[in-house]
């Protein structure tokens, strides 16, 4: 089930705002509409802080007056009043940019001064290195269309929807928007911002002076789902503001470095650089290193001028993001000289606004949001994707988050990288998934990776990865109702809550998908359950086996008592449900040990020993040996049901197999197998992925609508594979090419056989039945809607003397058997010999019923009782002598739904 129309609503009527990237600038001031650029220069000396140097000191402490020493330790204060004093008195003031003071900016009279004093220190054994304070810009491009159709496109251009059914972010997590500060007031925002900082003058006054901070803000996590504006990338995560930009509308690289420096020290999970300029600084590549060394992604943008490359995005620590137009190709103003790993919509991006003349919020309504443009925007986009990364693993490094972004982005020309673009367009979709996916290959890694690799050989726990299917479905706990999950042949593992605590055994988990499959009550909820059909797909063997027992063969097998401890396992169950005994099975010497008192149910031995044993696991990159089911029911879940034997086709050869069922999966024991392969996890996975997606069975069943075209064959069998056994009081066999039940018992002795399907609801039932002996006081009858063990059902007979009757048979409130007969006697017909083949018709449509017999309609009744269950055939004897009916040919089709 993949929900995406809601979250597109969403999209379109809510607003939320988030960043999560470092990012360099030099802001100028742009005019209100964002139309303006601000001011270019081809000259490196005029994009710097007139007469500003930045200073980096060794680390040093001073012995006596004239000798110098290194050490980590210690306050780099006396260094820096010593530099002061060699610089002259050009030198207007120093500030200190890091607590301990090895970071500093000295403060000119002129750019003369500040020139002078770049040359004394570049030769100075007490300075690590010296540069001019570098500005920034923030990378606004121009808006040269003021008719937009589609405000967020660019939600749906990136795959988001799909990526907020994973998760839409971590209200504990922090992006840090280094930018022109952030607006405190507005709507969409107010409610997600931390304490901030202004790196320009050290206070707490982050506000915003310019608008760009809070577009950025909201691209990345607007508020969603509030009826106002747009919905932010990552719509949960909170922002960290910081104010770089001057009032003068500079930014410098001190500030910049500075602002990092303390977005990691106060608990920034991502920062976002939406600006830049194309001098490299040391001193801003160091800080960009601090928060690469810290985990912290510092995501900026390429740059607006196309030639030019930008700082801070083309240091290498950096992800660096270029612009796409509408088209998905590069934006005309995005920088192709720029090292850029992936790009994003940067054209017309609807954003919430923040007027800088007015000081007022734009929210209200979708007109009053302001489009921009620029890399500064493509950038917080990925910013707010790589949030959500973060959200679903916290411990992610900088690296696993570009690798992901990159190997899944979508090309935007030519396969490979691309000047100006890099890998591609980010599907947010597919990397959040993929951050997603590796929780669940740390799951399969222990076990399965031997045997994937051949270091061992033995059945698989999950099986072959990657996984052949993955899916969103419905689930009440997720985090929006819809969680991811993928399908191994053996399982299938689910991400319910990725919030959670990642060091739980249960962060993924396995769906009880065999207790669906029998019951036929597909899991939507920790407590809500959809009503569907049980599975008729093979448990074991050959896809297309006739004799082995489905899924719904258990149906009525799972209320049934635990086999005392140490009992030889000789039972045995049928295609259609039915439990028998047979001796031959004690050949194998399988007995019932383990009893789990929750379940009532008794565990085999071959089962319980394999559940117990140790193997080879892979721990990191090493095999060990160790316990193979650690918590001991995590991959089975508990037994659901007693060990049973069946004849089964397996590789078209037909075999012995002991079948148990757990909750989470069905373990089979072929003694014939090879040692290694005797037990096996049955392929659960695929066979709860064919049933709820392929089959038909695990579709909705809604009460009065047709479920199935009117005259499909849902069933149809000539009866030769059907039970054959003898019991007391009679047997049932297959002889000359039908299928006979013989009742030798008397006073009422019944002997029934149904369908593996108990979920039919309106179909037409057809059988063949020929009397065989000479009870005159029996009779053979055509079931439908049958409930198990006949509690309730409805009966078409033809009786001993010819005549048909129908009727309903169920139990009143005190359980007592009650019978309802449902044609009136002038309607029954005696006139059909029963040493002759008849053949029996009842189509039930609602609580519609009609009977034929050869062909010609007798008659017709209402009754209001069961509306789903199997089809069988039933032989009841009453008389002293032995009863035998011999039938052929049954099928079912479905009925055309009524007026």
């Amino acid at each position: 089930m993949r929900i995406l129309q809601r979250w597109l609503l969403v999209a379109i009527v809510s607003l939320l705002t988030i960043t999560a990237q470092p990012f360099g600038a030099q802001a100028s001031p742009d005019s209100n509409n964002n139309s303006e650029r601000s001011a270019e220069t081809d000259s490196p000396t005029e994009m710097q802080e007139p007469g500003e140097l930045i200073v980096r000191l060794k680390p040093v402490l001073r012995d006596g007056d004239d000798t110098l020493r290194h050490d980590g330790m210690g306050s780099h204060l006396p260094t820096a009043r010593l530099l002061a004093a060699q610089v002259g008195d050009g030198l207007v003031s120093r500030r200190n940019l890091t607590a301990s003071g090895d970071l500093q900016v000295f403060s000119f009279d002129s750019a003369g001064d500040a020139g002078a004093a770049l040359e004394l220190l570049r030769d100075d054994p007490l300075v690590d290195f010296v540069e001019p304070n570098y500005l920034r810009e923030l990378h606004w491009a121009p808006v040269d269309e003021e008719l937009y159709a589609d405000q967020q496109s660019w939600i749906e251009a990136v795959n988001l929807p799909d990526a907020w059914n994973i998760t839409t972010g971590d209200p504990e997590l922090i992006v840090a928007v280094i930018d022109s500060g952030v607006s405190p007031t507005h709507p969409d925002l107010v409610d997600k911002l931390v304490p901030g900082y202004n790196a320009v003058d050290g206070s707490d006054n982050w506000a915003d002076i310019s608008g760009h901070g809070t577009h950025v803000a909201g691209i990345i996590a607007a508020a969603g789902d509030n009826m106002a504006g747009t919905a932010g990338a990552a719509m949960d995560v909170r922002i960290m503001p910081i104010r770089v930009l001057a009032d003068n509308g500079s930014i410098s690289v001190s500030s910049i470095s500075s602002a990092i420096i303390w977005a990691v020290d106060n608990g920034a999970d991502v920062i976002n650089l939406s600006l830049g300029s194309d001098q490299a600084s040391e001193t801003e590549l160091n800080a960009i290193q601090y928060a690469y060394q810290n985990g912290v992604p510092a995501v900026a943008s390429a740059g607006n001028r196309f030639n030019k490359i930008s700082y801070p995005a083309s240091y290498p620590e950096a992800i660096s993001v270029g612009a796409l137009n509408a088209d998905g190709d590069r934006a005309q103003f995005s920088s192709i000289l720029s090292s850029v790993d992936v790009a994003a919509p940067g054209e017309l991006i609807f954003s919430p606004h923040w007027n800088r003349v007015t000081g007022e919020d734009s929210w209200s309504d979708q007109l009053n949001n302001q489009p921009v443009s620029g890399t500064s925007f493509a950038a917080a986009i990925v910013s707010g994707t790589v949030a959500l990364q973060k959200s679903v693993n916290p411990a992610l490094g900088v690296e696993d988050i570009r690798r992901m972004l990159t190997s899944t982005a979508i090309d935007t020309g030519a396969s490979g990288l691309e000047a100006g673009v890099g890998a591609g367009q980010i599907d947010a979709e597919a990397a959040v998934r993929g951050v997603a996916y590796a929780s669940m290959y740390d799951t399969w890694y222990p076990t399965d990776f031997p045997v994937a690799t051949a270091a061992v050989t033995r059945t698989w726990l999950w099986g072959t990865d990657p996984p052949a299917e993955y899916a969103y479905e419905e689930y009440e706990e997720a985090q929006h109702n819809v969680r991811l999950v993928y399908y191994y042949d053996k399982s299938r593992m689910e991400m319910t809550d990725p919030l959670n605590n990642r060091e739980k055994v249960w962060y993924i988990t396995n769906g009880l998908l065999v207790n669906e499959m029998i019951s036929g009550e597909l899991q939507i909820g920790d407590a809500q359950f959809e009503t569907r059909r049980p599975s008729t797909v093979n448990v074991a063997g050959d896809s297309d086996d006739t004799l082995g027992p489905t899924y719904a063969s258990f149906v009525n097998v799972l209320d049934d008592e635990p086999l005392p401890a140490g009992a030889l396992v000789t039972q045995t169950l049928s295609r259609d449900g039915q439990v028998g005994s047979d001796e031959q099975f004690a050949v194998y010497d399988v007995y019932a040990e383990y009893l789990e008192t929750s379940t009532n149910h008794r565990v085999a031995d071959v089962f319980w020993t394999y559940l117990n044993s140790e193997g080879v696991v892979a721990q990191g990159d090493e095999l060990i040996t160790t316990q193979l089911f650690d918590p001991l029911f995590y991959a089975t879940g508990l037994p659901v049901t007693e060990a049973y034997w069946s004849e089964v086709t397996v590789a078209e050869v037909v075999r012995d197999v002991l079948v148990q069922c757990f909750e989470r999966r069905c373990m089979t024991y072929t003694p014939d197998n090879d040692l290694a392969w005797r037990v096996e996890m049955g392929n659960v996975g695929l066979h709860y992925y064919n049933w709820r997606y392929e089959s038909g069975d695990g579709t909705p069943v809604t009460p009065g609508e047709p479920e199935t075209p009117a005259d499909q064959v849902l069933y149809e069998s000539t009866l030769e594979d059907w039970p054959k056994a003898t019991f007391a009081g009679g047997a049932t066999f297959y002889a000359d090419g039908t299928y006979h039940i013989q009742v030798t018992d008397s006073d009422g002795f019944q002997v029934a056989q149904f369908t593996p399907d108990y979920q039919y609801e309106d179909t037409t039932s057809q059988v063949d039945v020929r009397l065989v002996s000479a009870a005159v006081l029996s009779e053979a009858c055509l079931i439908s809607r049958a409930q198990p063990g006949l509690v309730s059902g409805y009966l078409y007979c033809i009786h001993g003397s010819g005549e048909t009757v129908a009727y309903h048979q169920g139990m009143d409130s005190q359980g007592n058997d009650i019978s309802v007969i449902l044609l009136e006697r002038e309607l029954r017909d005696e006139s059909n010999p029963v040493d002759e083949w008849n053949t029996l018709t009842m189509s039930s449509d609602g609580t519609d019923l009609t009977y034929a017999i050869n062909g010609v309609e007798i008659g017709t009744s209402i009754h209001a009782g069961s509306s789903t269950g199997a089809t069988g055939i039933v032989v009841t004897n009453s008389d002293v002598l032995e009863a035998e009916y011999e039938f052929r040919n049954l099928s079912v089709r479905s009925v055309a739904p009524g007026p």
